[in-house]
């Protein structure tokens, strides 16, 4: 998620569509045709609406064609497109939305979602766009779960945010190991560590190519959770927060055992050092685990090692399950003036499941609509990103991470510290299990 801005992608020209309105209060989620509905504009007369986004040219072209499409079927209806680098995008939310002096339509981080929203500054949608109910059954529950505040829905996820479930594989690194049949997948973990130590490279006892990257934070707290729920646990309930469980020893266990039997160095290997993206298109990790987004990002520099790369599923500990952020979506301001025109909008570019599909095209994401991860518009979507493939079967399995007061706080300045520093040798799994309760719990007070 960390790099997802930073995506480099040749985004598909969208051919414009339009057509008679829904009118109905379910949101469409097959017809391509499906424009608008007539009360967005009827007897209102021209209506100018602002769109917000972060700085991403795939993403912002692919708004940009649905924008078109959408003014070309509702002529009194323009779409003014305003873009913000990201950290200045952060920081404009934070000042304008308490200002009143925000867009109409505001791009957002599922994680982000609900602090806009408990601060009355955004919109709830409205039922003739989509009920709870049905946003429930259309969308995936991992992406879902970020919009929803208070059991009331702020909006609608547009991309599936995942990091978890399927890793990178240098195909060619493993045939010349002489494991030709490891995009088949592993059926354990032994499976799995018994093919990285083959791929894995030690010169002078130094781990000059890991076996398995996954010690960047994205991956490292990803794991790290997803583990928990594969071993049956729960860190996150009614009851508050916890990973002191023997759930989550077994997940810390096994990460342990990726670096004692040789498969990465966490001191070499982590965020700030051989980060898994950059490791494993170099060269220097034969197995990498990142999410799907990193293959646009870097097939431009590195085509050759695109051509030899599959993400191929991970084992699991016990259940099918591992966790995923809501990913980037749409909210309307709750300052609108334009509240109806804008909802109409956000229906047209993201719960018309042709248009939306659309867009994951063009920006490169996997999508949040449950009716695009299978039939006609999922074999696009393969078709254009062979590397989707594995991931769209897990998609399901997938729990939201959950409503934390700042979830990268959690994931980026909590887990991920405190489990690099365990696995360099410098805790204990009692310390480091203790030390993540206390501090995310902190994060509740």
């Amino acid at each position: 998620m960390k790099k997802m801005w930073l995506l480099t992608l040749i985004v598909l020209l969208l051919a414009a569509c339009g057509g008679d309105a829904e009118t109905d209060d379910q949101a469409d989620t097959s017809s391509a045709d499906t424009a608008s509905s007539d009360v967005a504009t009827e007897g209102s007369g021209p209506v100018t609406i602002r769109l917000w986004t972060h700085q991403n040219d795939a993403f912002n072209n692919g708004y940009q064609a649905l924008a078109d499409a959408y003014m070309a079927a509702n002529p009194d209806v323009t779409v003014e497109l305003e873009t913000f680098d990201y950290d200045t995008y952060i920081q404009t939310l934070q000042t304008a939305l308490p200002a009143g002096t925000e867009a109409d339509v505001l791009q957002m981080f599922g994680s982000w979602v609900c602090s806009y929203a408990e601060g009355g500054n955004l919109a709830a949608v409205p039922e003739n766009v989509i009920s709870l109910a049905d946003a429930q059954e259309a969308i995936f529950p991992a992406q879902i779960g970020g919009y929803i505040c208070d059991n009331q829905l702020y909006g609608v996820p547009q991309e599936f945010n995942i990091e978890y479930g399927a890793v990178l594989v240098n195909t060619q690194l493993a045939d010349e190991v002489g494991l030709t049949d490891i995009t088949a997948g592993w059926d354990s973990w032994d499976a799995f560590i018994a093919d990285a130590q083959a791929m894995a490279e030690v010169q002078d006892g130094i781990i000059t190519r890991a076996g398995y990257n996954f010690t960047g934070s994205d991956g490292m707290s990803a794991t790290f959770y997803s583990l928990i729920l594969q071993n049956g646990g729960q860190y996150l309930t009614d009851d508050g927060f916890s990973v002191n469980t023997p759930e989550g020893r077994a997940a810390l266990e096994l990460m342990k055992r990726f670096v004692d039997e040789g498969l990465v160095d966490p001191v070499l290997f982590n965020d700030e050092s051989n980060w898994v993206g950059d490791s494993y298109f170099d060269g220097s990790s034969a197995i990498g685990l990142v999410g799907p987004w990193v293959v646009p990002e870097y097939g431009t520099d590195y085509p050759e090692m695109v051509e030899v790369t599959q993400y191929v599923p991970l084992p699991t500990a016990g259940e099918n399950a591992l966790v995923a952020a809501s990913g980037w979506g749409l909210t309307v301001s709750e300052n609108s003036a334009a509240q109806d025109v804008a909802w109409d909008f956000v229906k047209f570019v993201a719960l018309n499941a042709d248009n939306a599909v659309q867009w994951n095209l063009a920006s490169g994401t996997l999508p949040a609509l449950k009716a695009n991860a299978e039939g006609a518009n999922a074999d696009e979507l393969v078709a254009q990103f062979p590397h989707f493939a594995p991931f769209l079967d897990v998609l399901p399995y997938a729990q939201y991470e959950g409503a934390f007061p700042d979830r990268d706080l959690v994931w980026y300045e909590i887990t991920y510290p405190n489990i690099l520093n365990f696995l360099q040798g410098n805790g204990t799994i009692d310390e480091t299990l203790e030390a993540i309760d206390r501090e995310v719990n902190e994060t509740f007070e």
